[in-house]
Order: structure tokens, then sequence, then C-alpha cells
């Protein structure tokens, strides 16, 4: 057999090697570029995956139930000591009407400064029933000029409660601070208005309540 000629191309051999090559080539590729594959072979025991674990639901207590804001609670705060209503309202109501008629004068009608005392006695009793239908000279001055310019005094009660610092009211023994409007009003000048209070010591007995004292009179 002769030997091929110089220069002429093996081309079955050298095609065949190409091919080979280029498939090694794709195969090393594809191993570089696809991820290994994590999933445990056959027979080998995989960890439990944490993020598909069923986690039982627990039973909620339910809420405790709140207080409508319009519902009345049963902590309510007991009324303050200081309101009318910690007065027995029989004992309220001599109060106001005392306090009208011992700091209400009319120099037009009246006789003396005394007629109010009078008319305030009918809501007192004891001592000071005896004092107040007595005649007042210690008022004289101020009931001259009262006379002369005609002037008439009103008293308005705005409130009735129970002084600071006073003791309970009993069946038998109440204290009241009463406070008003008095309007000092001559007939030809100007009406002068200022804001009063007077504390009573009341007491009841078998005619009711009955004003028997005025502490800072």
């Amino acid at each position: 057999m002769s030997a091929p000629a110089p220069g002429r191309p093996r081309t079955a051999g050298t095609i065949a090697l190409f091919v080979a090559a280029a498939v090694l080539a794709v195969l090393g590729v594809a191993l570089l570029v696809t991820p290994a594959d994590t999933s445990p072979s056959d027979g080998a025991i995989a960890a439990p995956s944490t993020t598909n674990l069923a986690i039982p639901a627990t039973e909620e207590e339910p809420a405790s139930p709140q207080p409508s804001a319009t519902a009345p609670s049963s902590t309510s705060p007991t009324p303050s000591t200081t309101s009318t209503a910690a007065l027995p309202p029989e004992a309220a109501d001599v109060a106001r009407e005392f306090t009208i008629a011992w700091a209400s004068h009319d120099a037009r009608r009246d006789t003396s400064f005394s007629d109010a005392g009078g008319r305030a006695a009918a809501y007192a009793s004891g001592d000071l029933a005896t004092d107040l239908r007595e005649t007042n000279t210690r008022s004289a001055h101020q009931w001259q000029e009262w006379k002369a310019t005609g002037t008439r005094v009103t008293a308005k009660v705005t409130g009735v409660e129970l002084p600071d610092g006073a003791p309970a009211p009993s069946n038998h023994l109440a204290y009241a601070r009463v406070f008003y409007d008095l309007v000092v009003a001559p007939e030809k000048k100007a009406a002068q208005h200022s804001r009063e209070q007077l504390a009573l010591e009341l007491r009841q007995d078998s005619s009711g309540w009955r004003v028997t004292a005025l502490p800072n009179a």
C-alpha cells in the first residue's frame, strides 16, 4: 500500500475529533451551570423542613367583655359629700328658707332691722329663735340709712352644701353652708350685688328640721 500524498487532509478523523471535543465541552459547561441536586438520595433520611411543619393552633381564651361607655359602672364613685344630696332634703329646704328670711329686708315696709330676724325665727328653735325675735340694735345705723333711701335687700339662694370638714348628717344633726346672691337696691340709686354665704347648724325634733345655731355669724 502506498503512503498518502503530502498535504491531503484527513477529513474523516479530524471531524470525529472535533465532534468529540465539542461534546465534552458542552457537557462540561452544563455541569458548571447546572445546580447540584440537593435532594436526598434514595435510602437517606432527610431532615424535616421547619417551614412545612404544621403548628397546632392554640385555643385562644375569649376576651373579657369591656363595659360600655354609657353603661353604669359598679365601681362608680359615690357622690361627693359636698353635694346637696348629702344633706336630708328637708334640712336643705329649711336652710334655704331660713337664709332668705334672715338676709332679706324691706325698708319701705318693715319697721326695723329685726323684722327679718322675726321671719327667720319661724325656721329656728331653741336659743337662736329667741335671739332672732329680740330687737337688734347693732344695725341701727344701717337701718336708718336704708330707711332714708327706701332700700330693699333681697337674697337668692344659689346652693346648699355640706361644709368642708363637717361630719356627715345624721337623723338628728346636720350642718349646711348656704350660698346666696345679695342685692341691695335703693329706690333712686344703682343696686349693689354681692355673693354671700352662711353656715348653719340644724337639728331635727318632733316638729321637723330647725336651725339651731349660726356658727360663723
